[in-house]
């Protein structure tokens, strides 16, 4: 469920590269339009800085694969640093364990 944004424009400067880029991929029909492509570049920023936040790739699979499995929990936007927090630790404690165990 995505809540509706208000938007606001920014105006920003990007190397030439990155407008070709962005141009391409709404010509390949990727997207409908720059503005489109332009935000649709910042999301994907944002999603790999979530992944490096989470610790790594790894970490953030098994974020999603938790988070897949128990689709009821309904974890709410100010409590995903929590939960994630606690998915974490209980898989720092696993490790743990397998450690003293090997």
């Amino acid at each position: 469920m995505n809540k509706p944004v208000k938007a606001s424009t920014v105006t920003v400067s990007l190397p030439s590269s990155s407008v070709s880029d962005l141009e391409r991929r709404v010509r390949s029909g990727e997207f409908r339009t720059l503005d489109e492509a332009v935000a649709g570049a910042l999301l994907e920023l944002e999603h790999l800085r979530s992944i490096e936040l989470a610790g790594g790739e790894a970490v953030f699979a098994t974020v999603v694969d938790e988070v897949t499995a128990h689709p009821d929990a309904q974890i709410e936007h100010g409590d995903a640093f929590e939960t994630l927090s606690k998915i974490r630790e209980k898989y720092r404690l696993l490790a743990e364990a397998r450690e003293d165990g090997a």
